[in-house]
C-alpha cells in the first residue's frame, strides 16, 4: 500500500481548473442515467457500512461510457471530420464507439490481440473500425501512428474530457451519499480516480479519506507517486484486464497527488474473489445475476483486504480526524465495470 505523506489540506483548491467535472455532468445528463449506490458485503460484519456504486450497470457496461460521451460533446466541427481514434482493452474502446456513433463521428479502436472476443466484438457491433495490435503496449503505438495521419486520439484517460467525464462517478456519489467517510477507487490509467477525486474534494472537503485500488501485478499509479511523475512499467503481471496500463496518466499522477491518502493494491486473487461475491447469491446484497468483470471488482477487493483499515486509519492519523471507531465505517467503492468474458463469468459462477 501506498500513503501519500506529501498531502497537505486545500492541494486540490484552485488547481485544475479545465477539469470542469459539473459542466461534464450537464452535457450527458440527457443521455446518460445515475447508477445506484448499494449495500455490499463487508470482511466482518457490523464493521462497514459498505457500498458499491454500480457503474457495471451504466451505458455500455461502464463508467467509460461517461467520458467517452463528453469528449464527443466537446469536439469542435473539425474534429469531427477528422475521426477519433483510441487504444483500448475494451471498455473505453466500446465506450468511443457507442458515443461516436450516437454522434455522426467515425471512430477506430486499436486493440491487443488478447482483449477479450466480447469486447473486441461490441466495438464492432458499435460501427467503429477495429484495428488489433500484438499487445497493449503496441496498441498505443498504433493509434498514436493513426492519429499522426489526421485522426483525433481521445486518450481513454490521460485527457481532460475524458477525466472531468469519469469524475461525474465522484459528483453523483457525493450527492447520494454525503456522510461517506471512505472512497475507493479502482485505477488503471487513473482517469476515474482522478475524476471523482477531485470532484469528492470539491464536494465534500477534507474530512472524507480517499483511495485507490489498483493489481498489485500492474501497479502504475503507486509506482509514479513514489518516483514523482509518470514512469512505464517494465513488467505487468496482472492479468485483470482493464487495469493492466503501462502507465499511468501524466494529468491523473498531478490529479491523485493532490487529492487521494493513498493507494491499495490487491493481487489477482483477491480481485477474482470479490469479483465472485459479486456475480453470485452468496454476495448479500439481494441479486443472483449481476455482471461485473475482474477490474471491476478491484475496489470492493481493496475495501475486503487486510490492509484497508491499516491505511485509512493512518490517512485520518495525517489529517487529524479521529481514529476512533464511531459506529459502522462508511465505505463506497466503485464497481467500475460489467463486460467479463463469457467464459470467465461462467467460471465464477459455477
Amino acid at each position: 500500500m501506498w500513503l501519500n505523506e506529501n498531502l497537505q489540506p486545500g492541494d486540490w483548491q484552485g488547481t485544475f481548473p479545465k477539469i470542469d467535472v459539473a459542466a461534464a455532468a450537464e452535457r450527458i445528463r440527457e443521455v446518460l442515467s445515475p447508477t445506484p449506490l448499494v449495500r455490499l458485503p463487508g470482511s466482518i460484519p457490523g464493521a462497514l457500512d459498505l457500498r458499491g456504486k454500480l457503474e457495471n450497470r451504466q451505458e455500455t457496461g461502464s463508467f467509460k461510457a461517461r467520458g467517452a460521451l463528453n469528449n464527443m460533446l466537446r469536439l469542435t466541427d473539425e474534429e469531427r471530420a477528422r475521426g477519433v481514434v483510441a487504444s483500448s482493452s475494451g471498455n473505453h474502446g466500446r465506450a468511443l464507439a457507442w458515443a461516436a456513433r450516437r454522434v455522426g463521428v467515425p471512430a477506430t479502436v486499436v486493440m491487443p490481440e488478447d482483449a477479450y472476443p466480447n469486447k473486441i466484438e461490441a466495438c464492432r457491433e458499435e460501427e467503429a473500425e477495429v484495428v488489433l495490435a500484438p499487445d497493449r503496449w503496441q496498441a498505443d503505438v498504433v493509434a498514436e501512428q493513426l492519429a499522426g495521419e489526421g485522426r483525433l486520439w481521445v486518450h481513454p484517460y490521460d485527457r481532460p474530457g475524458t477525466v472531468e467525464g469519469a469524475g461525474t462517478v465522484g459528483l453523483e456519489l457525493a450527492a447520494d451519499w454525503p456522510e461517506v467517510e471512505v472512497v475507493i477507487m479502482c485505477i488503471g490509467g487513473g482517469g476515474l480516480s482522478a475524476g471523482s477525486a477531485l470532484a469528492l474534494r470539491r464536494m465534500l472537503g477534507e474530512g472524507v479519506v480517499l483511495l485507490g485500488a489498483e493489481p498489485t501485478g500492474a501497479a502504475a499509479m503507486v509506482a509514479a507517486q513514489r518516483e514523482g511523475k509518470s514512469v512505464h512499467l517494465d513488467t505487468i503481471t496482472s492479468q485483470v484486464q482493464g487495469l493492466t496500463t503501462t502507465y499511468a496518466g501524466h494529468l491523473n499522477v498531478d490529479l491523485c497527488r493532490a487529492t487521494l491518502d493513498g493507494i491499495l493494491t490487491v493481487d489477482d486473487d483477491a480481485i477474482y474473489a470479490a469479483q465472485r461475491r459479486l456475480v453470485n447469491d452468496d454476495a448479500g446484497c439481494g441479486w443472483a445475476a449481476e455482471v461485473v468483470e475482474p477490474a471491476g471488482a478491484a475496489a470492493y477487493a481493496a475495501a475486503l483486504s487486510t490492509d484497508f483499515c491499516d491505511l485509512v486509519s493512518a490517512a485520518r492519523t495525517r489529517r487529524g480526524l479521529s481514529t476512533e471507531p464511531r459506529g459502522a465505517m462508511r465505505v463506497a467503492v466503485t464497481i467500475s465495470g460489467g463486460n467479463p468474458a463469457p467464459a470467465q463469468l461462467a467460471e465464477q459462477r459455477a
